[in-house]
């Protein structure tokens, strides 16, 4: 296995997180105000960090893609494209991260267009 595909997971997972990171200040106030916690709106002080962390969660999964798809046609033995079964579960995970992060992302549009 190479190095960027033992960071896959690593990379999804990172993804994932900075996505959430980046709706943290719009759908942060409106989940803790739906479960009655005062001061929610202190997490709209993060808006300024939704743009880098938009850019990071693109980077990630750019390199988890790239890692993930690149030359599938000559693997190296004990390459994660060697074992179509571990394969497929990592591209699984990628997919299902990317439409997590996704959905994070977008989140202050349908939230608004949900609750409004």
């Amino acid at each position: 296995m190479t190095q960027l595909e033992n960071k896959s997971g690593l990379m999804i997972g990172g993804g994932i997180f900075a996505a959430f990171a980046a709706s943290l200040c719009c759908i942060g106030p409106l989940v803790l105000t739906l479960l009655g916690i005062s001061g929610a709106a202190v997490l709209s002080k993060f808006e300024i960090l939704r743009w880098p962390m938009i850019i990071l969660v693109t980077i990630l999964f750019a390199i988890a893609g790239y890692s993930l798809y690149r030359k599938r046609n000559a693997c190296e033995p004990g390459s994660l494209c060697a074992d179509p079964k571990k394969w497929r579960q990592m591209a699984i995970a990628y997919w299902l991260g990317l439409c997590i992060a996704v959905m994070a992302i977008s989140s202050p549009y349908w939230v608004a267009w949900f609750f409004g």
